[in-house]
C-alpha cells in the first residue's frame, strides 16, 4: 500500500512539473502574446483602428499601413489587440484620395500606436488608444 501512494505522489509531481513547464512556455494566462499579422482578428483590428483614427483625425488621415512593427493580443472578456505600425498619412480624407487635388498632396510617414478591444457577444468594438507621431529623418 505504501508503494502505491509513493507512485501516486510521483505521478502527480511529474504531471505538475509538465503543466508548470507548459505554462512557462505559453506565458501567463491572460497576458499579452505576439499575434500573427495574417490572423483574421488582427486584420480586423488593424482596419478598425485605421477607420476610427481617421474619423477623429485633425492632423491628416491614414492612407495605408506600410509596416507592422509589433502586434500583440490579450484574452480579456473579449480580445484586446495592441499594435505598433508605420503608416502613410495624407492631408486628404479617404473620400478625397482620388481627386486630382489630393493626388499631388504630400504624404508623411508616421508611427502609430493603437489598442483595440473586441467583445463580439456584446457587440463592442472600441479604439481604446490611438496616437501617431511623425517619424524623424
Amino acid at each position: 500500500m505504501a508503494v502505491f501512494w509513493k507512485i501516486c505522489v510521483f505521478v502527480i509531481l511529474a504531471l505538475c512539473s509538465q503543466v508548470f513547464a507548459q505554462n512557462k512556455k505559453m506565458g501567463p494566462l491572460g497576458g499579452w502574446r505576439d499575434a500573427n499579422e495574417n490572423d483574421e482578428g488582427a486584420q480586423k483590428a488593424l482596419q478598425f483602428a485605421k477607420e476610427e483614427y481617421n474619423k477623429d483625425s485633425k492632423d491628416g488621415y491614414i492612407k495605408s499601413i506600410s509596416r507592422v512593427i509589433r502586434l500583440r493580443k490579450q484574452v480579456v472578456s473579449g480580445m484586446k489587440y495592441s499594435m505598433e505600425v508605420e503608416v502613410v498619412v495624407s492631408p486628404c480624407s479617404e473620400n478625397e484620395f482620388t481627386t486630382e487635388e489630393c493626388q499631388n498632396q504630400k504624404t508623411t510617414n508616421q508611427r502609430c500606436s493603437f489598442e483595440v478591444l473586441f467583445v463580439p457577444w456584446r457587440n463592442i468594438k472600441e479604439l481604446r488608444k490611438g496616437f501617431c507621431s511623425t517619424i524623424g529623418n
